[in-house]
């Protein structure tokens, strides 16, 4: 028997599902690893393939409906980048309900800077970070960087989800929030504050790729959230994977196939890490 996502996610809060079966068990396939403690949480660690002094840095935040979910769930991410020369890192945050969005998203931003303090001794370098983060993980890294919580990220990839505009989300979707948003957002007096696109503005963002999926409703928020990045000024990449990709695989084809959407963000990266180098 199959579970739809929808499914799986609501048994899993219920109680109903081990929080194993949210996502496919995909463990990361690099040659090593090694584990810190970045203050709040840990962070896994996977060094540059070629150990080339000054690597990039690519670190990914995990979805899961910011109840879910864990670091370990990196796909071939981690092989495919720190084959291509990245320094490779996965966050883990604490996660609701014994953190909020707010704080998530400042355990998020608290990685990151801590990288970019230890950047040295792991040889890899400070001022080429790039972060991305899928569906809940995607909320968090953009309003850590749009907030400026993570202030050294030089490239931001913004992967699938609904929650650039909760107060939006919320009046497209017959006046509340949509089932799997709803526990962690229960606090409307707070939505705003919990919106990415409330920070536009605040600072100037760095290079910003927004890839969005099938899965409903997701192409029109994700172009209202690039379509008022770049109207500010912000460099704006998009990748439109309506036709190819679903909410799950828009995440777990990043490294596993040639396609596409990995050459997207291969050329991204290489785009904007690469610049005045």
């Amino acid at each position: 028997m199959k579970f739809t996502r929808r499914e799986i996610l609501k048994s899993s809060m219920a109680g109903g599902v081990s929080a194993g079966l949210l996502l496919p068990s995909l463990q990361a396939q690099a040659a090593s690893k090694q584990v810190f403690d970045y203050g709040s949480n840990q962070l896994d660690w996977y060094p540059a393939v070629n150990n080339s002094a000054n690597a990039p840095i690519l670190i990914f935040v995990h979805g899961g409906a910011w109840a879910l979910g864990n670091r370990g769930q990196v796909g071939s991410k981690a092989k495919h980048f720190t084959q291509a020369g990245y320094n490779f890192a996965s966050v883990s945050y604490t996660l609701f309900p014994a953190a909020n969005a707010q704080t998530q998203a400042l355990q998020v931003g608290e990685a990151v800077n801590w990288i970019h303090a230890n950047a040295a001794r792991l040889n890899a370098d400070p001022n080429r970070i790039a972060l991305m983060g899928h569906s809940a993980g995607c909320h968090l890294s953009s309003l850590a960087t749009l907030t400026g919580a993570a202030i050294p990220v030089k490239a931001l990839i913004c992967n699938d989800t609904r929650a650039y505009d909760l107060p939006f989300l919320a009046k497209v979707s017959g006046g509340s929030l949509p089932a799997l948003y709803a526990p962690a957002f229960r606090k409307k007096a707070m939505w705003d504050a919990w919106s990415p696109i409330s920070y536009i503005g605040l600072k100037q963002q760095p290079p910003t790729l927004v890839a969005w999926s099938g899965g409903s409703g997701r192409d029109k928020v994700s172009k209202r959230f690039a379509d008022a990045l770049e109207r500010d000024g912000t460099e704006v990449h998009r990748y439109d994977g309506k036709r190819r990709y679903n909410h799950i695989s828009i995440n777990s084809k990043i490294g596993s196939e040639r396609g596409k959407l990995t050459t997207a963000v291969d050329t991204f990266l290489g785009d904007v890490l690469n610049r005045n180098v």
